[in-house]
């Protein structure tokens, strides 16, 4: 992906790297966690941006955020990225050392859905100016599509979350709770 940040750590000697026993199962629920809170952070801030952009601009005699239908969809944004960053929390809501797989698959699976559809309402909302290369909304979109996919998309996870359901010998509810 072009301006992508990711990098891979490669080591000429296998001795010179640190192994940590034990450690590799918990590598998955990390991974998921902290790219819940960094999908989170930067919808978070695609909000702001949005909501900025359509308080300032002004078309037809009135701000971008007078007109409904814009209403309607910051209002949409404002939900999903309040749920993601819920979901991110409870990731890391725990007296264990590591955030369980679970909680850390389900933050990872709504964080990811909802970087989609944060990303295209804020898109929509800026219009042109949303993809220039001055203006920084770019820049975190990209983000939003590159961890979506990384350690797993939503698809990924959600296999794992509804074979959990499955194995569980409880109602939806109670799992929800239980998780």
């Amino acid at each position: 992906m072009q301006g992508s940040l990711a990098a891979s750590l490669c080591w000429p000697n296998e001795s010179a790297a640190t192994q940590v026993p034990g450690a590799g199962p918990l590598l998955p629920a990390f991974a998921a966690a902290l790219y819940a809170a960094l999908l989170s952070g930067a919808m978070t801030r695609v909000f702001e941006m949005t909501l900025q952009y359509c308080n300032d601009r002004v078309q037809f005699g009135k701000t971008l955020g007078k007109f409904q239908a814009v209403q309607h969809q910051l209002s949409v944004m404002a939900e999903h990225v309040a749920a993601a960053s819920m979901a991110a929390e409870a990731a890391f809501h725990t007296d264990a050392a590591a955030p369980s797989l679970l909680a850390a698959a389900m933050a990872k699976s709504h964080t990811s859905e909802a970087a989609v559809l944060v990303a295209s309402i804020a898109h929509a909302l800026h219009g042109a100016i949303g993809i220039a290369e001055e203006y920084d909304l770019q820049l975190l979109t990209r983000r939003l599509h590159e961890w979506r996919m990384a350690h797993g998309s939503e698809a990924h996870w959600n296999v794992l979350i509804g074979n959990s359901v499955l194995a569980a010998d409880v109602s939806i509810v109670d799992f929800v709770r239980s998780v």
